[in-house]
C-alpha cells in the first residue's frame, strides 16, 4: 500500500516496533497487484474476462448461455422473424423445434454487455435503435431499424446472421423495442 503512514494514527505513529510490524505486513501483503488484476479482470469491461464477464451480465440483465433454434423450418417472411426458409429450403414445422444451449465466447459475451446496457438506458428513438443494433453486429454487415409507420418496425439485416446471433436477436431481449411496437426482423440483399 502507498503511503502507510497516512493510515497510522498519530498517537501510535512515534512507535517503532508498530511502525516496523507494519512496514513488514505492508511488504508481505501488497494489495497493489491484487487491486489492479482486480481492476483488469472484473471491473473494467473492456478488458474483464470470464467472471469479471458472468459479473457484468448480471449487473446488465442478460445471460451468457443462449437458447439457439439451430434450425429453419419452411415459413413465409409473415412470420416475422429469422426461422423460415421457402421450399425445398427448409422441412416442415413440426411443433418441437430442436435447441441446444450456447455459452458465449468472452468477446461475444462482452458485445452483448454493450448492446443490453445500451438498451437498459435507450430512449427507444430510431437513433438509439440503430446506435444498440451496430454495436451489436459491429463488423458484421449493414443493420438497421425501419419505421414501418403503422405502429410496427422492422430491424433489417443486409447480411445473414449466425444461428447464434438470430438467438441474440429473437431469444435475449437485447433488441429492444417502443412500447406498443410491434417488431419484425428481415434479411435484404446487399443490392
Amino acid at each position: 500500500m502507498r503511503n502507510i503512514e497516512q493510515t497510522i494514527l498519530s498517537q501510535y505513529a512515534n512507535s517503532p516496533s508498530l511502525c516496523t510490524m507494519i512496514a513488514a505486513w505492508n511488504q508481505a501483503l501488497d494489495p497493489a497487484a491484487l487491486i489492479e488484476q482486480w481492476y483488469t479482470l472484473v471491473w473494467n469491461v473492456q478488458t474483464a474476462r470470464g467472471f469479471g464477464l458472468d459479473v457484468w451480465g448480471r449487473i446488465v440483465g442478460v445471460a451468457r448461455v443462449l437458447s439457439i433454434s439451430s434450425e429453419t423450418y419452411l415459413g413465409f417472411a409473415e412470420a416475422n422473424d429469422l426461422t423460415e426458409g421457402g421450399f425445398d429450403q427448409a422441412p416442415w414445422y413440426t411443433g418441437q423445434a430442436t435447441t441446444t444451449n450456447f455459452a458465449l465466447s468472452d468477446d461475444g459475451y462482452r458485445q452483448l454487455i454493450y448492446a443490453k446496457a445500451l438498451a437498459n438506458i435507450a430512449d427507444c428513438s430510431i437513433f438509439s435503435l440503430n446506435l444498440i443494433a451496430m454495436t451489436l453486429f459491429a463488423g458484421q454487415g449493414d443493420v438497421w431499424v425501419r419505421d414501418n409507420g403503422d405502429m410496427t418496425m422492422t430491424y433489417v439485416f443486409n447480411f445473414v446472421p449466425t444461428d447464434v446471433q438470430i438467438s441474440i436477436i429473437q431469444n435475449s431481449g437485447v433488441l429492444p423495442r417502443p412500447a406498443g411496437v410491434g417488431v419484425s426482423y428481415a434479411i435484404e440483399s446487399a443490392s
